[in-house]
C-alpha cells in the first residue's frame, strides 16, 4: 500500500474521533503521539512504536502510550489509510510496584490497644506482630501453633499454597492460646476480615490504609530492629525473593532523610 499523505490521515482520523464523540484534546494528544514515532505509520515498525512509548518517564504513562498507539493503529487500519499491523506486537510496559504503606508505630499501637473491640484487636496483634496476611489470619487454627525449646513457631498456609513455619512472639502465641481450640480461631472469610478491620482503622482515624498495612508495619519494624538483615526479614515475611523484601529499605531511607532534615 502506498503512503497516504499524513495530512490526509490526520483529517480522516479527526472525522472518526468526532463521529465517535471523542474530545478534541484526545485527538490532538493521540496524533502528536503518532508524530513522535518520526516515521510514516505505513512503514513504522514495532521498534518505532516502542521508541515512542519509551519517551515517557513514568511506567503508567508508558502503558498509556502503548494503549493509545494500539488504538490508533486499529483505527487507521479500519478506515483504510494504512495496512500496517506493527502495533499488534507492541508490548505494554508493566506498571511498577509502588512503595508499601505501613502503619506508623503510633497507628500500630492504637490498633492493638484496648480501644479496639475483639476479635479485631487480636487480628491486629497477629498481623502487626507476625506479618500475616488477611487470608492467613482468617484461616489461622489453634493447632498451627507449636511450642519448641527456643520459643513458639507458627505453621502458616500462605500465598500460592505454601506451608511454612516461622517463629512468632509470645504475644502472638498468647492470642492463639486464649481461644483454647485446635480448630479455626475465627469463622470469617479473608475478605470479610479485611473489610471489617479496614472500617475499624477508619474509625480510629487511620485513613487511606488497609489491613495489609499491618503486614508492612511488621516488615519495616523487623528490618529496622535487625539492622537491615534482608535475608532474615525475607524468611519472616515468607517472600520468595529478597528483591521483594528490599523494597522496604526505601521506606527506611525516607525516615533517615527526615531525621537529617532536622539538623540545623
Amino acid at each position: 500500500m502506498d503512503q497516504i499523505p499524513i495530512e490526509t490521515i490526520r483529517a480522516k482520523l479527526k472525522d472518526r474521533y468526532e463521529a465517535q464523540g471523542f474530545s478534541e484534546a484526545l485527538f490532538r494528544n493521540d496524533f502528536n503521539l503518532l508524530l513522535r514515532m518520526g516515521v510514516h505509520p505505513q512503514i513504522a515498525t514495532t521498534e518505532d512504536l516502542q521508541r515512542a512509548v519509551m519517551t515517557a518517564k513514568a511506567a503508567s504513562t508508558k502503558g498509556n502510550y502503548a494503549s493509545r498507539l494500539k488504538s490508533l493503529f486499529r483505527a487507521m487500519n479500519k478506515i483504510g489509510v494504512i495496512d500496517n499491523q506493527a502495533a499488534d506486537e507492541l508490548v505494554t510496559p508493566r506498571k511498577g510496584r509502588g512503595l508499601p504503606h505501613p502503619l506508623t508505630p503510633n497507628e500500630a499501637r492504637l490498633c492493638m490497644s484496648e480501644e479496639v473491640k475483639q476479635p479485631m484487636r487480636d487480628w491486629f496483634i497477629v498481623a502487626c506482630s507476625a506479618g500475616l496476611r488477611a487470608m492467613e489470619v482468617a484461616n489461622l487454627r489453634g493447632l498451627d501453633l507449636e511450642e519448641r525449646a527456643d520459643g513458639y513457631v507458627l505453621r502458616i498456609a500462605g500465598k500460592g499454597g505454601t506451608d511454612l513455619t516461622v517463629p512468632v512472639a509470645n504475644k502472638v502465641a498468647d492470642v492463639i492460646k486464649s481461644y483454647s481450640t485446635n480448630g479455626r480461631l475465627w469463622n470469617i472469610t479473608p475478605n470479610q476480615l479485611s473489610k471489617r478491620a479496614s472500617r475499624e482503622m477508619k474509625r480510629l482515624g487511620i485513613e487511606n490504609k488497609t489491613f495489609h498495612a499491618c503486614r508492612h508495619y511488621f516488615a519495616t519494624t523487623m528490618l529496622e530492629k535487625s539492622g537491615g538483615d534482608l535475608l532474615a526479614v525475607r524468611d519472616l515475611m515468607r517472600h520468595s525473593s529478597v528483591a521483594t523484601t528490599q523494597v522496604y529499605t526505601q521506606l527506611a531511607t525516607g525516615r533517615t532523610r527526615s531525621l537529617v532534615s532536622m539538623i540545623s
